[in-house]
């Protein structure tokens, strides 16, 4: 099975990121937009694991949910991934960079003990689009400065996702949520 674990985005949040991709998506642009029942902030991606890992994952979720109260954190700047000269991925960031890495060092901690390989680059962001080409990049450049972002939303969970890759592109399932201290 596919896996990966991320915070969920509450619907409002959704519907907000799904309307800068519908004005955007006007640019004729070489992108891959995702979905946006399929926006979410990755904090680890465990690739192909093994059924007989699954209690141990969710333990672990279950362990460092329960260190955490809910919080909240604000939608605040476009990014590309590796960088704006070499663009592959374009995101959103947030703010809380410091509390979203704590979790997710915690989780890979929790995760090396079982066998997962520790990576330590996580960077608080949820994707909007995968990029093909870089066909009309100066044209969105543009076009995000008339974007001011400020959506704010709370963090409520740890969710443990499958993932099942299809011609369509993914197909996510919620596997386990461990919820945060109110």
């Amino acid at each position: 099975m596919r896996a990966f674990i991320a915070i969920q985005l509450p619907q409002k949040t959704k519907e907000e990121l799904e309307k800068i991709i519908k004005s955007l998506s006007k640019i004729n642009l070489d992108f891959k937009w995702v979905e946006s029942k399929n926006l979410h902030i990755t904090l680890k991606f465990l690739g192909e694991i093994k059924e007989e890992k699954i209690d141990s994952i969710k333990n672990i979720i279950l362990e460092v949910a329960k260190n955490y109260s809910l919080f909240a954190v604000t939608i605040n700047s476009f990014g590309f991934f590796p960088n704006q000269n070499w663009p592959r991925v374009f995101f959103v960031s947030t703010d809380k960079q410091e509390i979203l890495k704590k979790i997710a060092t915690r989780l890979e901690d929790k995760l090396v003990e079982i066998g997962f390989p520790k990576e330590g680059r996580f960077s608080s962001h949820i994707t909007l689009a995968r990029l093909k080409s870089t066909k009309n990049i100066n044209l969105l450049k543009n076009e995000l400065k008339n974007f001011t972002l400020a959506h704010t939303f709370i963090i409520q969970n740890i969710a443990f996702m499958k993932s099942t890759l299809t011609s369509k592109g993914p197909i996510y399932e919620t596997i386990f949520i461990a919820t945060f201290k109110n």
